[in-house]
């Protein structure tokens, strides 16, 4: 029994409605894509056929760097960021700070230099503006899913303002949730239930949203402040405090750069520094950035991988020249602080990454769990105003976004590997989406059978996929054997289980249907 009178029952019940019914769909679209985009490493590896997973950086670097930079001007000294490429190249980005004279505009100049690791042999260079960089082709798939999850694929910043204002809404739908059924707590711990228990989608609804609520919480926590900090927070903060000047703003949160001596001084070798790091953090080391290169001021800062049991990464300070140790950077301002340490905590518990796969996985079911509640949830809602011809529309269109959208994700990787040959994957990928949300919507609203078409045009788009990476010039299985590309093989492997299971599905309905003689929904 609930400890609520009738009268606030039903008030939490409009809050737990509305708020997960207005922009609903919306909220089912980034939360199908965040389960998705988890594993972005895996399918930007996947999508582009790499088979090497070595993005770590080692020792016998220095060398290679120091050639490199013998060919840069020293104007691009300022800041020098070293990386490994998702093909395990290596990869030096040079750059600077000008201001435009025309427009008044800070810009970037910048170098970029791709080479072999084992030879260092240069495999590109580009210079230019920092804006006008040209993106990588193969990235283009990841790229665009990520982009639909953290801002729906609108402009800066009106998505990421949008992808906070849902956040606060999964958290309302949330609370108001579990304080409506509080029952649920007491029935999920209960051992030996009945099986007439759970018998309608409604105690699944209940069920899955209890046990999936922490997680809930987390995501919609976390969701909502990196959707509003940098597009809301920064500037409210920058005028209530500082006039409107956010450079005053970050300047107090972050410090005032100390002045350091320009003057040319020999660097210390990279690869002594790379061995500290990796002994003093006990993770691995993924990027460098150096600052104000060969000069007497010069600074080494390392990232590294969090290490076992740790949730986030560290970053090490050295000394440019002597190679002494200057301590940990927090990720936030200069000193370490606790607002640093919580904003530093929220990027693994949002994105999942903090055990590797193990983790993403886990963050994958929550996930997929917490739409599977957003879509049911408004199911429900809708079922309840069936008297509604408004409600009974608005049920048609919540079909077609859950069978519709993984359509259209579908059809966009489609559309990527058929334009990688002779096209430009940054423009067909999103038109891919396009066109298959297109269908979707089309497909749904027009024809009775809508779901069910849709459902068989996921299955046959899941199987077709990896035949269709294959023959765009994508690696075979067993290159990626061979050479260790698990990603791409594991991915393959899953398209085609959820293309079987989808054709199963579709059987199994189509037999109940002729069973029952019951038209389609």
């Amino acid at each position: 029994m609930s400890f609520l009178s009738q009268a606030k029952t039903k008030r939490f019940l409009a809050v737990h409605g509305w708020s997960g019914t207005v922009l609903g769909l919306l909220l089912y679209v980034c939360i199908f894509t965040g389960s998705i985009v988890v594993f972005d490493t895996e399918i930007d590896a996947w999508s582009q056929g790499l088979v090497t997973e070595e993005r770590v950086l080692g020792p016998r670097i220095d060398h290679h760097f120091r050639t490199a930079a013998r060919d840069v001007d020293r104007s691009y000294y300022d800041e020098v960021q070293i990386a490994r490429t998702a093909e395990g190249d290596l990869r030096y980005t040079f750059h600077t700070h000008d201001t435009d004279p025309e427009t008044g505009q800070l810009t970037e100049p910048t170098v970029i230099m791709t080479l072999d690791p084992d030879t260092g042999e240069v495999l590109e260079r580009w210079e230019g503006l920092s804006s006008d960089r040209p993106r990588e082709p193969g990235s283009a798939l990841a790229d665009f899913w990520v982009d639909l999850h953290v801002q729906l694929y609108l402009p800066n910043p009106f998505g990421l303002i949008l992808v906070g204002v849902l956040g606060m809404m999964m958290m309302a739908a949330a609370i108001s949730g579990i304080i409506i059924h509080s029952h649920v707590f007491r029935d999920a711990f209960v051992a030996g239930r009945s099986a007439t228990r759970l018998v309608g989608a409604r105690d699944l609804h209940v069920l899955a949203g209890t046990w999936g609520l922490p997680f809930a919480f987390i995501l919609a926590f976390t969701g909502a402040f990196f959707g509003f900090a940098t597009s809301v927070g920064i500037p409210v903060m920058a005028t209530a405090a500082f006039g409107g000047d956010q450079e005053a703003l970050i300047e107090t949160v972050i410090g005032t750069p100390e002045e350091v001596d320009l003057s040319q001084a020999p660097m210390a070798s990279l690869d002594y520094v790379i061995m500290e790091a990796t002994e003093r953090s006990g993770g691995t080391i993924g990027s460098i950035e150096i600052r104000n290169y060969d000069s007497a001021g010069a600074q080494i800062i390392v990232r590294a991988a969090a290490a076992e049991g740790n949730l986030s990464g560290t970053l090490l300070a050295f000394d440019g020249v002597t190679r002494s140790f200057d301590g940990e950077r927090p990720f936030l301002g200069q000193v370490p602080s606790l607002g640093s340490s919580v904003i530093e905590l929220m990027v693994p518990l949002h994105f999942g990454n903090f055990a590797g796969l193990a983790s993403k996985t886990v963050w994958l079911g929550m996930g997929l769990a917490m739409a599977y509640v957003t879509a049911t949830g408004m199911l429900l809602w809708t079922k309840r105003r069936e008297d509604v011809p408004l409600w009974q529309g608005f049920r048609r269109w919540i079909v077609v976004t859950i069978w519709g959208l993984p359509v259209a994700m579908l059809t966009s990787a489609v559309t990527y590997f058929l334009s990688l040959p002779a096209g430009d994957p940054h423009w067909w990928t999103p038109v891919g989406f396009l066109l298959g949300a297109g269908f979707a919507i089309f497909i749904g609203s027009r024809r009775p059978d809508g779901p069910e078409t849709l459902r068989l045009t996921n299955a046959a788009l899941c199987l077709s996929l990896p035949l269709l990476r294959h023959l765009t010039g994508g690696t075979s299985w067993s290159e990626a054997l061979i050479g260790g590309g698990a990603d791409i093989l594991v991915i393959d492997l899953i398209l085609l289980v959820m293309g079987l299971a989808l054709l199963r599905k579709s059987r199994q309905v189509r037999h109940e249907r002729l069973m029952t003689q019951e038209p389609a929904e």
